[in-house]
């Protein structure tokens, strides 16, 4: 097949469909390189007989009303819900309700400083002394469990919102895609003309060689040129790995970029999604005294217990199916890894059954199945999303910068307003393209 192009696009996410469309559109021609046997990258979507929606292992909320999704939802027909506004804490005494959870989130992030000396997460919450320990182990937990970052390691500066408008209502909106979220990668693909811009899949690149103005990328299906390059995999590829290699080699290393890739880590997530015969959730004592005392925030959507193996639980309300997922970011990944899939679905009914107050015998006999997935033993991602480390708020920006008019850099960690997200990908593949064009 053809080997030389105008733009070599190494990765077929979100950042990387979204870059070659917009390429191609414009007249030039691209060949995307994926290493994976299927497009998405961290979208990660199976369709399993018997299951009454979409199992999702990676991206699955829309944060906000973004512009990015809900434009291509549109033009593909999906079905895309708002999620209710209920998130449940579980304590000692039952369940209360947390409706102002990311509100109180937010506020404390406005007390994070953005300039001066940068400090971890851990250090600005230990320098809080008016803040209550209720409120310290929601930001914790939130930072482990939402942004999947290790309170040591993170920046404050990075993470701080001072100066920023408050949160909107719609800001504070969540949806799914109900339909399944590679209905936006169907769509980017749809987009692209399979002559002018291919799609090799099992095509691992292995090295990427660059001069200004030539990019040559060694792969498992052969080598490829061209004048361009658009490098989108998670950053954790392009870190250091086992054995200390990155999983792709640059060849100059742009040093500027590097330095970025060294003020960035992945965070570890663990996910398992289950099915069980009925919805047992709804029928508990727990959540019953909870509608008695609080009927207006009582809807069992998202549920807490920071301190659990599993401690984000989320259902698929508003459809009223019995599937749950159970969620580990930071620190609570670290102590799943390595387990089988059988022992993490023991695990997940362990912390289902202290949630609900059912033994988890009963939960395993109202199981149907299970479907598990490691995000850092995943090798073409590393981690799930990334963050910045101390020292490192300005990494996004620097790692967004084309290198000599040849090298560019794109996906959620170059997009320092929507990382973590699909939206940033889809920007972030979007303003690669725009600099090259340009």
């Amino acid at each position: 097949m053809k080997r030389s192009f105008d733009v070599l696009v190494v990765g077929a996410g979100a950042a990387g469909l979204a870059a070659a469309e917009r390429l191609s559109r414009a007249g030039l021609s691209v060949v995307v390189l994926e290493a994976r046997s299927r497009a998405g990258g961290r979208i990660f979507t199976r369709r399993v007989r018997g299951w009454p929606l979409p199992i999702e292992l990676g991206a699955e909320f829309v944060h906000g009303r973004s512009d990015e999704v809900f434009k291509i939802a549109r033009e593909a027909g999906l079905l895309i819900d708002r999620l209710p506004d209920s998130y449940l804490q579980r304590t000692t005494s039952g369940f209360r309700s947390q409706h102002d959870l990311r509100t109180r989130f937010d506020a404390v992030t406005r007390e994070m400083r953005t300039n001066g000396r940068d400090r971890s997460i851990a250090e600005f919450l230990r320098s809080r002394r008016r803040m209550s320990p209720a409120e310290k182990r929601l930001a914790g937990g939130m930072m482990e469990g939402y942004h999947a970052a290790v309170l040591e390691r993170a920046s404050e500066h990075a993470f701080s919102t001072r100066g920023e408008p408050p949160l909107s209502p719609e800001d504070r909106m969540q949806f799914r895609v109900v339909s399944g979220y590679d209905g936006i990668i169907d769509r980017l693909r749809s987009h692209l003309d399979p002559k002018r811009c291919p799609i090799l899949f099992s095509a691992a690149v292995e090295r990427i060689r660059w001069r200004r103005g030539s990019v040559e990328a060694a792969t498992a299906r052969g080598n490829f040129r061209a004048r361009h390059a658009i490098v989108t995999v998670p950053v954790g590829v392009l870190q250091p790995g086992p054995g200390g290699k990155p999983g792709i080699e640059l060849d100059p290393d742009p040093p500027d970029q590097r330095r970025a890739l060294e003020s960035m880590e992945m965070g570890q997530v663990v996910r398992v999604v289950v099915l069980f015969r009925r919805s047992f959730w709804e029928e508990t004592e727990a959540v019953e005294r909870l509608r008695a005392r609080e009927p207006e925030n009582s809807e069992v959507a998202f549920v807490h217990a920071w301190d659990a193996p599993f401690p984000t639980w989320w259902t698929a309300a508003p459809a009223q199916v019995p599937m749950i997922t159970g969620w580990a970011g930071g620190p609570a990944a670290t102590t799943l890894q390595h387990l089988s899939k059988e022992q993490i679905i023991d695990q997940a009914l362990e912390t289902l059954g202290s949630l609900f107050d059912l033994p988890a015998p009963r939960l395993r006999r109202l199981l149907v199945a299970g479907h598990v997935h490691d995000w850092s033993a995943d090798p073409w991602a590393r981690g799930a999303y990334s963050y910045e480390t101390v020292g490192g708020a300005s990494a996004p920006d620097v790692l967004a910068r084309p290198v000599a008019g040849t090298l560019y850099f794109a996906g959620e960690a170059t997009d320092r307003r929507q990382s973590g997200t699909v939206p940033g990908a889809i920007a972030s593949g979007h303003r690669a393209a725009r600099q090259i064009l340009d």
